[in-house]
């Protein structure tokens, strides 16, 4: 079990990965392109995890795109959640598709 994917990075681009299992701090994150770092705390399942570090005010990329910015550093290993991340702001005006 050791070596089992434990997360997947869904695009290249992209700077933090999905558990795709709960993961324990300290168990090796792991994505198939054969990256591995600990896990600095426990991840639920479905929860991001950087992939790299990320700068404060760094976006975070998850399917290619920017999902939100760091709002402090975030190390290898790390959750990656509304207590580290800057959520995009909502657009003023929404448009009524029907």
């Amino acid at each position: 079990m050791a070596d089992t994917v434990n997360l997947i990075r869904i695009r290249p681009s992209d700077n933090v990965g999905v558990a795709v299992r709960a993961i324990k701090a300290g168990d090796a994150v792991r994505i198939a392109q054969g990256f591995s770092v600990p896990a600095r705390e426990d991840v639920p399942y479905g929860h991001k995890v950087a992939l790299e570090r990320i700068g404060a005010g760094q976006p975070i990329l998850k399917y290619g795109e920017c999902v939100g910015h760091a709002s402090r550093e975030i190390e290898p290993g790390e959750v990656v959640h509304t207590h580290n991340v800057e959520p995009l702001p909502m657009p003023d005006v929404f448009v009524d598709a029907t």
